[in-house]
C-alpha cells in the first residue's frame, strides 16, 4: 500500500520524533557517533534497517559530519529498496571522503541506474571489471555494497556463474535470504555443483512458504527468459530406482469360498482347509525421467514369489459324484477306490510391469512423493489336484488330469508414499509404503481353463476328471491384492 504525500510527511515527522527522543536520553548518557554507527552497523547485519536508520540519524545528528553514518543510512535506504533516497546519502558521504575510490565508483553506477546516461559509456558508471570490484568489496566485508558490483558482472557476463554465487552469499551475509537463495539457484543453474545446490536448499528452507513460492517463480521466469533450465524447474534427470521390500497378500480365493458355502446351504457337508501366502519378498527396478523437481515418469519391472495357495475339498461323508450321477473313483495301488476329495495346490510365481508417475514435494535434501501407477503381470500357475480319501488323506496314484502349468495375465494399479533422503548429488535412499489392487483370471494350459464349480466351490477342467458333466462353472479368478513396504534407492544421472 503506498503512502499519500502526507502520510509520508506524518511518518518523517515520527521518525525525526523518535529520533530525537532516543539522540537526547543517550546524549545524556554520553553516548558518542561512533557509538550510534557502531550499534546502527549491527542493526544492519541483522537487517533491521528502520531502527539502523534511527542510529544513523542520531550520529549525524551528534557529528554532521560523520561520513559513516551518511553511507549506512543511504545502506538503509539501498536496501529498503528506496534507490533515490540512498544516493542522496551516499552522495553525502563522498563529500566527506572524496578519496574513496569505491564508495566513489558505486555513488557512480547507482546514479546512471537511476539516471541512464550519467555514467561512463558502456560500464553504466562501473569499473570496467566489476566481477573484481565487487569480489575486494567482499573480501573487505562491504557486502552490500559489493552487491550492485556483482549485477552488473551478472549483466556483462550472465553464463559466469560466480557474480551470481557471489551476490547470493552476499545477499545471506546481510540477512535477505530470499534473494539469497534465488541467486545461489541461479548460480547452480548456470554450474550445477553439489556444494551450491546445498546451499540453495538449505537457505531455501529457511524461508516462509510465499518466500519459497516467490522463489520458484523467480526460476520459472529467469529460466523462461534466458533459455536455461533450472535443476527443480526444467531440468529432466535419467535414473534407476532399485526397490526391496514384502508384499503382504491379504485377499482369499473368494470364488472357491462361495462355493462351499453353496455346497454347505445344501446340506453338502464340504469343508475347506487351505492357506493364502502372506509376507512374502518382493524385488524391483525402475528405469525413471524426471521432469523438474515435481514430477517423475516410472517404468519398472518387479518379481513375486507368490509362493503356495494350497486347500484341501473334502466331503466327508459322501463320495464325489461327477455331473452324470457317477461315482468318482481312482487307483489307490492296486485297489479302486471312491474319492471324497481332493488336495488342490496352486505354486504361483509373477513378474510385475508398472507405468506410473511420482508427484514429489521436497527437495534434494528430502523429497516426499505420492506414486500412482497401472501394472500388468505374467502370472505362472502350477495347479496340482491329488484326490483324497475319507479322511483327507491323499490317495496313491495319478493326478487328476486337470493338474498342470497354467498361465493367464493379471491387472490392475498401485498407489504408493514414500520419502527419498538425499545421501548425496546422485543418490538417495528412503522407504515406502503402498496398496496394490491386482487381479488375474482365464488361467490356460494349451486349450484347458481352469474354472470353479460354482455348486462346491471346487477347482478343475471342465469335462475333465471330477468336472466330468460339470455345467455350473465359472473361470477362476485370483486375486492378488495386497499392500507393501520396503526401501527405495535412487540413482541418478
Amino acid at each position: 500500500m503506498r503512502l499519500s504525500k502526507n502520510g509520508w510527511l506524518l511518518a518523517i515527522t515520527i521518525l525525526i520524533t523518535v529520533t530525537s527522543l532516543v539522540t537526547d536520553k543517550v546524549q545524556a548518557q554520553g553516548t558518542s557517533a561512533d557509538q550510534y554507527v557502531a550499534a546502527g552497523q549491527q542493526l544492519l547485519n541483522q537487517h533491521n534497517y528502520t531502527q539502523a536508520a534511527q542510529y544513523y540519524y542520531a550520529a549525524v545528528k551528534l557529528d554532521p559530519n560523520n561520513a559513516a553514518a551518511y553511507q549506512g543510512l543511504g545502506t538503509c535506504y539501498y536496501m529498503s529498496g528506496r534507490k533515490a533516497d540512498a544516493l542522496t546519502f551516499y552522495q553525502r558521504a563522498l563529500s566527506l571522503q572524496p578519496s574513496n575510490a569505491q564508495l566513489a565508483q558505486f555513488v557512480q553506477g547507482l546514479q546512471s541506474q537511476l539516471n541512464p546516461g550519467m555514467g561512463t559509456p558502456g560500464t553504466m558508471g562501473f569499473a570496467a571489471d566489476p566481477l573484481t570490484q565487487g569480489s575486494t568489496l567482499f573480501q573487505q566485508k562491504q557486502y552490500a555494497a559489493s552487491i550492485p558490483y556483482f549485477q552488473r558482472a551478472a549483466q556483462q557476463n550472465p553464463n559466469d556463474y560466480r557474480a551470481f554465487y557471489y551476490a547470493g552469499y552476499a545477499y545471506y551475509m546481510t540477512g535477505n535470504t530470499r534473494f539469497a537463495a534465488l541467486y545461489f539457484a541461479v548460480a547452480n543453474m548456470k554450474q550445477p555443483n553439489a556444494s551450491i545446490q546445498a546451499y540453495a536448499d538449505r537457505v531455501k528452507s529457511s524461508l516462509s512458504p510465499d518466500d519459497q513460492q516467490w522463489v520458484d517463480d523467480q526460476l520459472s521466469k529467469y529460466s523462461a527468459s534466458t533459455g536455461g533450465s533450472y535443476a527443480g524447474s526444467s531440468k529432466v534427470e535419467f535414473g534407476f530406482n532399485f526397490l526391496g521390500g514384502s508384499t503382504y497378500i491379504f485377499s482369499n480365493p473368494s470364488q472357491i469360498i462361495n462355493g462351499v458355502e453353496q455346497a454347505q446351504s445344501t446340506n453338502d457337508q464340504i469343508s475347506l482347509n487351505g492357506t493364502t501366502p502372506n509376507v512374502l519378498a518382493e524385488i524391483g527396478i525402475e528405469p525413471y525421467l524426471a521432469f523438474g523437481k515435481s514430477f517423475e515418469l516410472d517404468l519398472g519391472v518387479s518379481y513375486v514369489p507368490v509362493a503356495n495357495l494350497a486347500y484341501t475339498w473334502l466331503s466327508p461323508y459322501t463320495p464325489v459324484i461327477d455331473g452324470n450321477g457317477n461315482v468318482i473313483t481312482t487307483s489307490n495301488g492296486t485297489t479302486t477306490v471312491p474319492v471324497y476329495g481332493y488336495q488342490n495346490t496352486f505354486e504361483n510365481s509373477m513378474v510385475i510391469a508398472n507405468l506410473g508417475l511420482k508427484i514429489k514435494f521436497g527437495d534434494a535434501q528430502v523429497n516426499p512423493y505420492i506414486g500412482l501407477g497401472m501394472d500388468i503381470a505374467p502370472v505362472s500357475t502350477t495347479f496340482t489336484k491329488q484326490p483324497t480319501d475319507a479322511t483327507g488323506t491323499n490317495l496313491i496314484g495319478t493326478n487328476d488330469p486337470s493338474s498342470g502349468t497354467y498361465n493367464t495375465v493379471a491387472f490392475g494399479g498401485y498407489a504408493r508414499f514414500g520419502v527419498d533422503f538425499g545421501l548425496s548429488k546422485n543418490l538417495s535412499l528412503g522407504p515406502y509404503v503402498g496398496i496394490q489392487v491386482l487381479t488375474a483370471t482365464n488361467f490356460q494350459s494349451g486349450s484347458k481353463t481352469l474354472v470353479v464349480n460354482q455348486n462346491n466351490g471346487d477347482v478343475g477342467v471342465a469335462g475333465v476328471g471330477g468336472f466330468a458333466g460339470v455345467t455350473n462353472t465359472t473361470p477362476l479368478t485370483l486375486d492378488y491384492s495386497n499392500v507393501n513396504f520396503g526401501a527405495e534407492m535412487k540413482f541418478s544421472f
